[in-house]
């Protein structure tokens, strides 16, 4: 039951990314020259790495993990 739910939590998180692209490049007689693109995204983590690492979810992580450490 447990993987099953792990599975479906891990292939249920979007993959949102705040992306931004810019490209630079100087003009000379009417041609692009030394063009450069940058492209860069940034991705948040999936909720499993933001509840473990995340201070807002600290409590909660050590509620679930104390409570699997007993009930093992």
């Amino acid at each position: 039951m447990i993987r099953i739910l792990l599975v479906l939590f891990l292939l249920i998180s979007p993959a949102n990314a705040k992306c931004k692209y810019y490209a630079y490049a100087d003009v000379e007689n009417n041609k692009l020259v030394n063009k450069k693109e940058t492209y860069t995204c940034e991705e948040k983590d999936n909720i499993f790495v933001q509840f473990i690492t995340d201070e807002k979810y600290h409590r909660a992580f050590t509620m679930v993990f104390f409570t699997l450490l007993e009930n093992l």
